[in-house]
C-alpha cells in the first residue's frame, strides 16, 4: 500500500513534467548538433596551403631577382658610359698636345703658315693606330687667316697699342709701339677691309647697314662712352631703352657670341641661314694688329682686302698657293704681286702677313656610339706654343 501512496495524481503529473521536459531536451540537443555539423569545417588537409605558400614565395624572389637583374645591367651600362667618356676626354686632350707639338715642329722648319704646312694637313691623318680602340680627328684653324674683330679700334682703347713691323712678315718678335697716327691708319684700313666685306656677297649689305655695324662696333668696343659715339652707332643710352636693356660693353670682344649684343648684327647676319654661311667663321677676337694671313685666309676675306680686288682675282691668287710647286713662294708677302701685278707700291694690299701666332684646334674622339671634342685656343710665339683656354663638349 506505500506504493499506491506514491502514485497520487499530483505525483504522475510531476512525473509526467519531468519526462517530457527530458524529451524536449534532448530534441533540442539533436537540433543544435545538427546545425554544429552543418557549419564549414576547417580543413583538415595543410599541404594545400603549404604549396599556395611555397607559390608566393617563389613568385617574390622572381620579381626580386628580376628587379635585381635590372638595376645592375643599369648600373653596367651606366659604368661603360662614364668609363667611354672618360677615355673619349683623354683622347681628345691628347689630339690637344699633338697639334701643339704639330705647331711647335712647323715654328722649327719655317718662318710662315700656309695651308700646305704639316699642321694644315692634320686633319686628312689617320691617328687610329695611336688607340686601341676608337678614332681621333684634329683639325687646326689659323686666325690670324681671319679679320680681327677688335682691329677697328686702336687709339682709344686705354691700352698700349704695338704691331708687329710688317717687312716680309717673317719676324713675329718684331714688336714696335704705334703713334697715334699710326694706329688711325692701321684701324680706317681694318675698317675699311671689314665694310668691303659686309657690302660683297654673299652678305650684300646696304651702305648704311655696313656703316651701323661698324660704328656700333667702335662703340661698343672703344673706351669712352658718349664722348667718341660714331654717327650710325650705339652707346649705353640705346642699349639701356631696349626691351632688355643692358649696358654697352666699352672694352674688347672676348667671343664672337658676343657680337649678337651689338646694334645692326642679327644672328641670321652672324651664323648664316639656308642662303649662305655665316660672317662668324670669318672672324676672330684673337689679335689687334689687323694682319692677315693671305695664305690662308678665306676667299671672301681676300677680296675684301682691296677695293680693286675681285673675286676672279681672290680665285686665282686661292689657286696659286693651293699649287704645291709655288710652296717656297708662300714665304713672302711678294707673291701676290706675282699673281695680281696690278697691286703693287701705293696701290698694294695693306694690313697683309704670312706668319700665323693664333690658331683654334677641335679635337674630336669616337668610341662606339659616343663622341666628345675640345675647342682649345692655342697662341704660338718663338719659343712654344701655349694653350689659352679649351672648351669641352
Amino acid at each position: 500500500d506505500m506504493a499506491d501512496q506514491h502514485l497520487t495524481p499530483m505525483n504522475g503529473i510531476s512525473a509526467f513534467r519531468r519526462s517530457f521536459s527530458c524529451q524536449k531536451n534532448k530534441k533540442m540537443t539533436c537540433k543544435t548538433l545538427k546545425k554544429i555539423a552543418d557549419l564549414p569545417q576547417p580543413l583538415t588537409n595543410t599541404h594545400g596551403m603549404a604549396l599556395l605558400i611555397v607559390l608566393t614565395v617563389i613568385s617574390l624572389i622572381i620579381v626580386l631577382t628580376i628587379q635585381f637583374n635590372q638595376n645592375m645591367r643599369q648600373e653596367l651600362v651606366t659604368s661603360g658610359i662614364e668609363s667611354n667618356h672618360i677615355t673619349l676626354e683623354c683622347m681628345a686632350r691628347s689630339g690637344i698636345n699633338l697639334a701643339m707639338a704639330a705647331l711647335d715642329n712647323d715654328a722649327k722648319e719655317n718662318e710662315y703658315d700656309s695651308l700646305q704646312d704639316s699642321w694644315a694637313l692634320l686633319a686628312n691623318e689617320n691617328l687610329s693606330p695611336l688607340f686601341d680602340s676608337g678614332s681621333l680627328t684634329i683639325e687646326i684653324t689659323d686666325n690670324s687667316g681671319k679679320f680681327q674683330i677688335n682691329s677697328i679700334v686702336l687709339s682709344k682703347t686705354g691700352e698700349q697699342v704695338t704691331s708687329q713691323n710688317q717687312g716680309s712678315g717673317n719676324q713675329l718678335d718684331n714688336i714696335k709701339l704705334l703713334s697715334p697716327k699710326q694706329a688711325a691708319a692701321q684701324e680706317l684700313a681694318a675698317r675699311n677691309i671689314l665694310w668691303r666685306l659686309l657690302r660683297n656677297e654673299p652678305f650684300s649689305l646696304k651702305d648704311s647697314e655696313a656703316r651701323t655695324i661698324i660704328d656700333s662696333l667702335i662703340d661698343w668696343i672703344d673706351a669712352g662712352d658718349g664722348d667718341w659715339e660714331q654717327e650710325f652707332g650705339a652707346e649705353s643710352s640705346y642699349y639701356q631703352s631696349l626691351k632688355t636693356p643692358y649696358q654697352c660693353k666699352n672694352g674688347p670682344v672676348e667671343f664672337i657670341e658676343e657680337l649678337l649684343l651689338v646694334k645692326g648684327i642679327t644672328p641670321e647676319l652672324l651664323f648664316g641661314d639656308n642662303k649662305h654661311p655665316g660672317l662668324a667663321r670669318l672672324l676672330t677676337t684673337h689679335g689687334t694688329d689687323g694682319k692677315i694671313n693671305i695664305n690662308t685666309a678665306d676667299p671672301l676675306l681676300l677680296q675684301a682686302l682691296h677695293e680693286d680686288l675681285t673675286k676672279q682675282m681672290a680665285d686665282d691668287m686661292l689657286a696659286f698657293r693651293e699649287d704645291t710647286n709655288n710652296k717656297e713662294s708662300l714665304a713672302s708677302i711678294k707673291w701676290v704681286t706675282e699673281v695680281l701685278p696690278s697691286l703693287s707700291g701705293q696701290n698694294g694690299l695693306k694690313n697683309i702677313t704670312v706668319k700665323s701666332n693664333s690658331f683654334t684646334v677641335l679635337a674630336q674622339a669616337r668610341l662606339d656610339s659616343s663622341s666628345k671634342k675640345i675647342t682649345a685656343t692655342l697662341q704660338r710665339d718663338s719659343q712654344k706654343t701655349t694653350l689659352l683656354h679649351w672648351r669641352v663638349e
